[in-house]
């Protein structure tokens, strides 16, 4: 089938055979949108309650999502037998995030999940004996702790690499259907109403073109982040995102459509962060996150010294794993003294000695001067096993010539004041390009309950669509939210799709299709991406009031009714981009609507709450929560009676 370009020249030829005439239903108890480390577990937890589960997602399931190129390690195993404090503990005294009973039920799961995983067949421990005797090694179990040498509170992922193909076997082997580059685009509710329960959801098959209608008793949405609203560049920003570039939050659009709060996007817009025109993550000179603790070294070869969170001086490598005086363990928000929280450093004034000629630009990572067991941890199994260096930098720098035992990396040159701007993260000059990036703590979060499901009656949420980030807090509210939505299915009826919602989906999604070939359709989908990230960074930037931000909604609108009317999709690849757009559309209104929530509540003093939105019609409704209303009200007072009673069917195999 021969597609002709929008001035009649002929195009590619599509290898498929397409039907946007068809329509094919599923039925199911549970649908799962998203089928990345949340989605399968999510399947795996639901299908093992004896329910119908299937799996949807745009790309092949064995490697979709954010994890599906691997994970290097695996955060806050606080449920661990030789955990230094309690989940409850770490909860009361952390960050106050809106949702804390969200991310209570994210840490109390990790240990559990990790385990799960391992039955699976991940593999998670040194069984070949490669760091016996090492700092990084737990003898007792063969576990590599990662970040803190002292506590078992994050584990290395010796097998990492292999965690996404692993779970899509699980949720195979579990009886879950799969459904494969299918694009859903909205929720289906009961009546069709805003607000009402969710009985289903529709969308297209990316290759041949059919319409799909789901059927399900529940709905469990772990479609990741919203990305890209402020950025439009298909090739370099993938260098160096932070999470896969093809999240652009469609499941945090559909859940505000059918009527969902959400929460957390205020903070859009933010310029605390990652470069989106930076060097490769993980590619470069680094001591942070994935390179911890790496010494770093200057152009002639003199180290930079470490500190502790308290600002002592840290003379060896060793030092640089171990809590702090007053910390619990590395990373804890909990201290005896206020500084004592997060992890060892370089030095805070490394750019006014860089300034004053102490030490000399460019700054280089120096692997070969690190333990040879430190060397082997960082190099072999955290950039060996985290997906977004491990084909890309691992693989290709080997192949390349690259020897860690000998060679090192050069660090970004940067303003000196920058290089500990954002902690020891080098990214490159963080100035040339303003970061806007949804993902810096605005990338907009679906509210849920304690069961994590949604204001929605049957919509339930798992992983960063619900603002958890990290393999741990995917996996591990995968399960939760699986085994939640079970327990509603079994509770309730198929309900009705109303034909009047699936009729219009159905023109829509359609539409432009059915507009290619006619004159006044010459718009690409990415001429209308392009033009809607204008927007953002000129009305949601670093300084935002109420009028700059009803501007950026006018304009938003202006687009999708004029050029939005424009473009064209000669295919169902570009039909996907094109409905991508619309997703962004509604995504970035989000954020301008909730950034000015935020601001009118600051200027009237409703600030000593929790600031949510929803969609009421074409309203946007602002709704305030008081203090730790997860404790309050209908629920227990304390987080544990919560978390159990919302088990008791679980674990009494009902």
């Amino acid at each position: 089938m021969n597609f002709q370009n929008n001035n009649g020249n002929e195009a590619i030829e599509w290898p498929y055979p397409v039907h946007y005439d068809r329509t094919i239903h599923v039925y199911a108890d549970v649908l799962v949108i998203g089928g990345g480390l949340a989605g399968c577990c999510a399947a795996i937890a639901a299908s093992r309650r004896g329910k119908k589960v299937v799996i949807c997602d745009k790309a092949p399931i064995k490697k979709s999502g954010c994890g599906g190129a691997g994970m290097d390690h695996w955060n806050t195993v606080l449920e661990s037998p030789t955990s230094p404090m309690s989940v409850e503990e770490n909860i009361e005294c952390g960050r106050d995030t809106g949702m804390c009973h969200r991310d209570y039920i994210a840490e109390k799961g990790t240990w559990d999940a990790l385990m799960e995983l391992e039955k699976l067949g991940l593999n998670i421990r040194d069984d070949l004996d490669e760091f016996k005797d090492a700092a990084t090694r737990d003898e007792a179990t063969g576990l590599l702790k990662a970040y803190d040498y002292r506590e078992m509170v994050a584990v290395k992922l010796h097998g990492g690499n292999y965690i996404k193909p692993i779970l899509w076997k699980g949720a195979k082997d579990a009886g879950a259907e799969m459904y494969e580059r299918v694009m859903v685009t909205s929720l289906l509710t009961e009546g069709g109403r805003q607000g009402a329960r969710v009985v289903g959801a529709a969308g297209f098959s990316m290759t041949g073109g059919e319409f799909y209608v789901f059927h399900s008793k529940s709905v469990i949405i772990s479609a990741g982040y919203a990305c890209s609203m402020w950025i439009y560049n298909m090739e370099i920003t993938g260098n160096s995102y932070r999470w896969d570039p093809n999240e652009i939050g469609e499941g945090l659009a559909m859940a505000w459509t059918a009527g969902a709060e959400v929460y957390g996007m205020h903070k859009a817009g933010s310029t605390k962060g990652n470069n989106p025109f930076a060097w490769p993550r993980f590619g470069i000179g680094n001591p942070s996150n994935t390179w911890f603790p790496c010494s770093i070294v200057d152009n002639r070869g003199k180290e930079i010294p470490w500190e502790d969170v308290n600002g002592n001086i840290l003379t060896s490598v060793e030092a640089r794993n171990i809590p702090a005086e007053g910390q619990p363990y590395i990373g804890s928000s909990k201290s005896d003294n206020l500084q004592g929280i997060g992890q060892a450093n370089l030095i805070h004034d490394l750019g006014e000695r860089i300034r004053n000629g102490e030490y000399e630009l460019p700054l280089w990572a120096d692997l070969a001067g690190m333990p040879e067991a430190e060397r082997r941890s960082i190099w072999g199994v955290m950039i060996g096993n985290e997906g977004k260096s491990r084909f890309t930098l691992y693989d290709l720098y080997t192949r390349s010539g690259f020897d860690p035992e000998k060679d090192m990396l050069m660090a970004p040159v940067e303003l000196p004041e920058n290089y500990m701007k954002f902690g020891a993260w080098f990214h490159g000059e963080p100035d040339v390009v303003k970061p806007w990036r949804t993902e810096n703590g605005g990338q907009g979060e679906i509210a849920c309950d304690w069961k994590l499901m949604t204001n929605l009656p049957g919509l339930f949420v798992a992983g960063a669509s619900g603002g958890l980030e990290g393999c741990s807090f995917a996996c591990s509210t995968g399960f939760y939210a699986g085994n939640r939505a079970a327990e509603y299915a079994a509770d309730t009826d198929q309900g009705e799709i109303d034909e009047k919602q699936l009729i219009a989906e159905r023109e829509r999604v359609y539409a432009p299709v059915k507009r290619t070939g006619q004159k006044n359709a010459y718009v690409s989908w990415k001429e209308l991406w392009g033009g809607t990230t204008r927007v953002m960074q000129q009305c949601c930037g670093e300084y935002k009031t109420v009028p700059i931000l009803k501007h950026g909604l006018m304009w938003l609108e202006s687009i999708k009714n004029t050029e939005g009317q424009m473009t064209f999709a000669r295919n169902p690849h570009e039909l996907a981009r094109v409905l991508e757009c619309d997703t962004r559309f509604t995504v970035s209104s989000i954020f301008l609507h909730a950034c000015i929530s935020r601001i009118e509540a600051e200027e009237t003093g409703e600030t000593d709450g929790y600031i949510f939105n929803r969609l009421n019609g074409e309203n946007v409704e602002t709704v305030f929560k008081e203090k730790k209303y997860w404790l309050k009200g209908e629920n227990e007072p304390g987080y544990l009676d919560n978390y159990e009673k919302c088990l008791e069917r679980e674990r009494s195999g009902r």
